[in-house]
């Protein structure tokens, strides 16, 4: 039997889909947006090839967000995200958890390892600096690709699963 792959944790803001609030009268003015409450919200076009990446080999995926579980609850939904429940984590959820939940893990955010948001996730999962993988930030004006970071993410997965292999589980 193959070991269990360690579980990955990604960002939703700026990381797979970009949020603005506009009036809820106001036109759409980001392509392919959808609303959530006062919010336009767009999906990175990289997104579902991300999720299916980080899904490959039955390895779970959970959501983090600083949004409200109802807003990614409903991105998920909306963009078909394939997030569930029971795989998002508010910040406010973040914040009152027990920690070291998932220390052979990864999180997969747009902002650095040294960001006060980023520094609380990884306190929660019990993870090191190079377990926070960065990801170009979805934000306009250009809402950068996240191509390279693609192209690398296999490697990054691959040497994850070994240093899991290599810890015993607790």
């Amino acid at each position: 039997m193959q070991p269990k792959k360690p579980p990955l944790f990604l960002d939703l803001d700026e990381t797979l889909i970009h949020a603005r609030e506009t009036p809820e009268s106001g036109p759409a003015t980001l392509k392919n947006s959808r609303r959530i409450g006062a919010y336009e919200v767009c999906v990175r076009p990289e997104a579902h090839e991300l999720l299916t990446l980080c899904r490959s080999g039955g390895r779970e995926v959970f959501l983090f967000t600083n949004a409200f579980f109802g807003f990614a609850h409903e991105a998920s939904r909306i963009f078909s995200l394939g997030f569930d429940d029971h795989s998002i984590f508010s910040f406010a959820m973040i914040l009152n958890c027990r920690r070291n939940l998932s220390p052979t893990s990864a999180l997969i955010d747009n902002l650095p390892p040294q960001a006060e948001s980023t520094q609380e996730k990884m306190h929660a999962l019990g993870i090191a600096p190079e377990q926070a993988w960065v990801i170009p930030a979805f934000e306009p004006p250009h809402f950068p690709s996240a191509k390279l970071f693609l192209l690398g993410l296999p490697l990054r997965l691959d040497r994850l699963d070994r240093l899991a292999c290599s810890h015993p589980r607790r």
